[in-house]
């Protein structure tokens, strides 16, 4: 990123981490996403706001055990496997905690 005037790269520093401590118990994130989204999707949103690699089984595991997800069917028309595709159920808690 730019170096910035003033103090904008501290504001900016300080609204990411606020955005990264919403990541860790809420469920903010599946608003940057379309209501159809894929496992890989979701996480690929968690990678790049926390700038870090993270384990695609561990966090597939985790969001299956929060029983948050409601499977919406299947990709289509793709020249490979086709991945699952999921919705928010209508009823998620206010804090969760996915990572």
């Amino acid at each position: 990123m730019p170096r910035l005037g003033f103090d904008h790269n501290k504001i900016i520093d300080y609204a990411l981490k606020r955005l990264r401590w919403k990541f860790e118990y809420t469920a903010v994130g599946f608003s940057l996403l379309p209501s159809k989204f894929k496992i890989s999707e979701l996480l690929k949103l968690y990678e790049i706001i926390f700038d870090k690699k993270m384990d695609k089984r561990n966090f597939s595991k985790k969001l299956h055990t929060l029983n948050i997800l409601k499977e919406a069917g299947l990709e289509k028309d793709v020249p490979y496997r086709p991945s699952k595709i999921y919705i928010l159920k209508a009823k998620v808690p206010e804090i969760i905690s996915i990572i």
